[in-house]
């Protein structure tokens, strides 16, 4: 079907053009008879492969659903995800529509989104909307349910679950639309959403599944000869340049994926043509400028880009990560090697991928990732506005194992989604949610709710997860979190507030019975980052290895004051929790004290960007505790906790909290001031323009004269 015949089923001109501008000239088959059989107009679960359209099926959904003036919800499971599709769909309906995005901030039902109509949000964002009561959210008429098939998903697919267990009973009349790669059990999946089922294994472009073993990579209809006396990366890529193509490489760790970049630049240094290097060069500046104090890690990437290599995980920053993704699709970067978690993130397609680690360490040892994650990387491959079909490569280290892979993965089912809901944080969680929300009042009716989620759909027997929802609710009520009242439950007012700040309720209860205890003493600011950092919502704790324990013990010697709960005998089963809390709380310490990126990563191995994903967990777990304290009436508690919070978002000690504040001026400029005796905004308005320029250069000097109410500048 041509894009032009949108225009028979109500499509307006103006998108098809747009479409145009994108470079899509017609449907795909999938998409067309999606479109003719009007299924976008009922509940519906896509499944079909990565880059098959899924993202046009959601947008003329959309703007079907756009002229009956109902709201709609795009949800995804990544912030990442998020950023992309929202500026995908501003730049469709921004014109005409108002599209918003929201992620973080659990505490808000962001009143501004009523007056929006396309709103792309993550699903804990949703969720806490839900458990604020955004009264808005009966005005949505469309929900698209991105990635659905993470319900698979042990840390978001149970809130993924309750939340459209949810919305399914908040706004009936909606439509759901849900977007998924395949999966075995997709119809189970419909079933349970009431929805029509589309399955489909088309794919724009064909895929090529291979092996690669002793310097050959051997499709079903076809193999390359690889240059011999390489290893097998190095091999492949000069295989892939050879091509004139790019690829992705997926290995199991931030060291891996770091190291492997670094041998490749041999490989790809030689094939970069004078004008990719000098661009290269300009690329690898702006990656070392992202930080104010570059790291080994910076210098590391920066070098890698140089020679047209990246490495891309969790520890670079956001920044850094787009400057990236931009330039791998714009052909400069050749090879990106990378941990799984792209395979779920941004739309980051190359003609190769290389799926060299197939195994990871479960906690039980090496096991073999799932089908459908294999399936997840190895859909990467194929772009459709450059190649006609893409490759994906498994790379073995025998003939033995060649065949183990082609059977595992190549030829193997995508395993069956299961629910994960049965896990009693979770499930603690989402009771209370229940009853602070007032979307249910009594015992029966929870459990009627639980009924009618995909565990109950899958499993039929509920007496597992009923008995544990009635213990959960005695525990509520131990915590004074609810009262009941004959048979109906009501949340406490401490109850309510702790579901909105979307804690699990046993962080809060361990809150207060902490903050009742600091309150009787004087405190330090170590004590409340120790507190957090017992939580279960501060995950992964930092790792302890043997040769720490020691140096631990000693120190937990020395703050043995600072503890706000009983520190655990070393054999109790809780101690070893304890001393990795207590590690963390040593790298937060040592990020308010001031310490260097580098030297956190050095210290804890915690990389730039991760140590900025932890410090958002922090300020809400911090942010958390002080609304509690203020509930419970401890005043006195919460200058400290407030300090503290700053301190964290900063990095700083508490000295130059007053110098961050202004635009421009980070944790390395504030210290450099500090040192040269500009310790207050006072202090800043006296100083001369000049020396000022000595400092911190002449256009920042200019800046900051202005923001302190500095009138007369010097002229030039």
């Amino acid at each position: 079907m041509k894009i032009e015949e949108l225009s028979k089923f109500g499509i307006d001109d103006i998108y098809i053009q747009k479409f145009r501008e994108q470079n899509i000239h017609k449907l795909y088959k999938p998409q067309a008879e999606i479109l003719k059989n009007n299924l976008l107009s009922d509940n519906l679960v896509i499944s079909i492969p990565t880059a098959a359209g899924k993202t046009l099926l959601a947008t003329l959904a959309m703007i079907k659903n756009l002229s009956n003036k109902k709201k709609i919800i795009y949800i995804t499971p990544m912030i990442a995800l998020t950023n992309e599709k929202y500026s995908y769909f501003k730049e469709i309906f921004g014109k005409k529509y108002r599209v918003s995005m929201s992620i973080g901030d659990f505490d808000s039902d962001d009143p501004w989104l009523k007056y929006s109509d396309i709103i792309v949000c993550t699903i804990e964002k949703l969720d806490s909307l839900t458990r604020h009561k955004a009264d808005w959210l009966k005005e949505v008429g469309l929900i698209i349910v991105d990635e659905v098939h993470l319900i698979n998903d042990s840390r978001r697919g149970p809130t993924l679950e309750v939340l459209l267990t949810k919305m399914k009973q908040l706004i009936p009349e909606s439509n759901f639309i849900s977007l998924s790669a395949t999966v075995k059990n997709s119809k189970e999946l419909a079933n349970w959403l009431d929805s029509k089922l589309f399955v489909s294994d088309f794919r724009p472009t064909k895929l090529h599944e291979g092996v690669y073993f002793d310097n050959k990579i051997t499709f079903s209809k076809h193999t390359y000869k690889t240059t011999e006396d390489m290893e097998a990366e190095a091999s492949i890529m000069k295989n892939t340049l050879e091509l004139k193509k790019q690829c992705l490489f997926f290995v199991s760790s931030r060291r891996n994926a770091e190291s492997l970049a670094e041998r490749l630049i041999g490989v790809t240094n030689s094939s970069l043509k004078p004008e990719d290097k000098k661009q290269l060069e300009k690329i690898s500046k702006e990656i070392l400028s992202v930080l104010e104090s570059p790291t080994k890690q910076c210098k590391r990437l920066s070098n890698c880009v140089l020679n047209g290599t990246a490495f891309h995980h969790a520890g670079l920053m956001k920044k850094q990560k787009e400057i990236l993704e931009t330039n791998f699709r714009k052909g400069l970067i050749k090879v990106i090697s990378a941990t799984p978690t792209l395979a779920i993130g941004v739309n980051l397609p190359a003609f190769r991928v290389i799926i060299r680690d197939f195994k990871r360490f479960s906690g039980f040892g090496m096991n073999y990732i799932p089908v459908m994650e294999y399936k997840q990387m190895s859909g990467r491959a194929g772009r459709p506005e450059y190649d006609s079909f893409g490759e994906s490569i498994l790379v073995a280290k025998s003939e033995d194992e060649k065949d183990d892979l082609t059977e595992r993965f190549i030829d193997g089912e995508v395993e069956d989604i299961k629910s994960k809901l049965a896990v009693e944080p979770i499930l603690r969680m989402h009771t209370l949610s229940l009853i602070a929300s007032d979307f249910t009042r009594t015992e029966q009716e929870i459990i009627d709710f639980f009924s009618k989620t995909f565990y109950s759909f899958q499993y039929g027997n509920d007496n597992i997860i009923n008995e544990k929802i009635m213990d959960i609710i005695t525990e509520l009520e131990e915590w004074e979190f609810i009262e009941r009242n004959d048979k109906k439950i009501s949340p406490t007012k401490l109850g309510k507030r702790i579901s909105e700040l979307y804690l699990d309720p046993q962080t809060a209860h361990n809150f207060i019975d902490s903050l009742v205890i600091a309150n009787q003493k004087e405190n330090n600011y170590f004590s409340f980052l120790n507190c957090i950092c017992n939580s279960i919502e501060m995950q992964p704790k930092v790792s302890v290895k043997t040769k720490d324990i020691e140096s631990l013990h000693n120190e937990i010697l020395l703050r043995n004051e600072e503890f706000l709960q009983e520190i655990p005998e070393e054999w109790d089963y809780e101690f070893d929790n304890f001393i990795r809390s207590f590690k963390t709380s040593l790298l937060f310490d040592n990020w308010v004290n001031e310490k260097t990126d580098d030297e956190i990563l050095n210290e804890f191995r915690i990389a730039p960007g991760e140590m900025r994903s932890r410090i958002k967990v922090a300020d809400w777990l911090i942010y958390s505790l002080q609304e509690i304290s203020n509930l419970l009436g401890y005043k006195k508690l919460l200058t400290d906790i407030k300090k503290i919070r700053l301190r964290l978002k900063y990095g700083i000690k508490a000295e130059i909290l007053p110098l961050v504040k202004l635009k421009g001026i980070g944790r390395v400029r504030a210290r450099k001031l500090y040192k040269n005796n500009l310790k207050t905004l006072d202090s800043l308005r006296k100083i001369p323009i000049e020396s000022l320029q000595k400092i911190i250069g002449k256009k920042l000097s200019t800046s900051i004269k202005k923001e302190v109410g500095e009138k007369r500048l010097l002229k030039k």
